[in-house]
C-alpha cells in the first residue's frame, strides 16, 4: 500500500509533469548557473555593482553564490519537488536582482554599459513573468 502511494507522488515530481515554459526556464537557470560559476573570478577580480556601490573579493562571491548560484538552485529544487514556496522563492531573489540591477542603472551604468544592464534585467523580468504565469503548478499537491 505504502509503495502505491510513494509511486503516484514520485510521479508527479520530477520532469515529465513540468509544463514546458518552466522546463525551458529550467534548462535556463542551469546554463545561468554554468555561466555564474564561469564568471566568478572575473567578478571577484573586476567587482559587480551592490546598490550604486562596486564590491569586490569576498564580498562579490557571496553576493554571486547568493543571486547566481543558490537563488536559483533552490527554485529548480522547487521547480522539481513541486513546493509552494518556490515561486515566493524565484520572486524574492530575482526582485533583489532587479531591483538591485535598476540602481545599477542609475549609478553606475557610465561604467559597465546599459546593455549588461539591461538585457539581465528583462531576462529576470521575462522570468518572473513566466513564474506567474505557471504559478498554479505549484499549488497542484503532489
Amino acid at each position: 500500500m505504502s509503495e502505491a502511494i510513494e509511486t503516484r507522488a514520485t510521479n508527479n515530481n520530477g520532469w515529465k509533469p513540468i509544463p514546458l515554459p518552466l522546463k525551458i526556464l529550467f534548462v535556463v537557470f542551469i546554463l545561468w548557473l554554468v555561466g555564474a560559476v564561469i564568471n566568478l573570478p572575473n567578478l571577484v577580480e573586476n567587482g559587480l555593482p551592490l546598490f550604486g556601490n562596486f564590491v569586490f573579493g569576498k564580498f562579490a562571491a557571496v553576493i554571486v553564490l547568493f543571486l547566481d548560484i543558490l537563488g536559483p538552485m533552490l527554485f529548480l529544487f522547487g521547480l522539481w519537488t513541486r513546493r509552494s514556496w518556490a515561486p515566493k522563492w524565484a520572486f524574492a531573489y530575482i526582485g533583489f536582482f532587479i531591483l538591485n540591477n535598476t540602481v545599477a542603472l542609475f549609478t553606475v551604468s557610465a561604467k559597465i554599459g546599459i546593455p549588461q544592464i539591461i538585457a539581465p534585467t528583462v531576462a529576470a523580468l521575462i522570468f518572473l513573468a513566466v513564474i506567474y504565469w505557471k504559478r498554479s503548478y505549484f499549488n497542484q499537491t503532489p
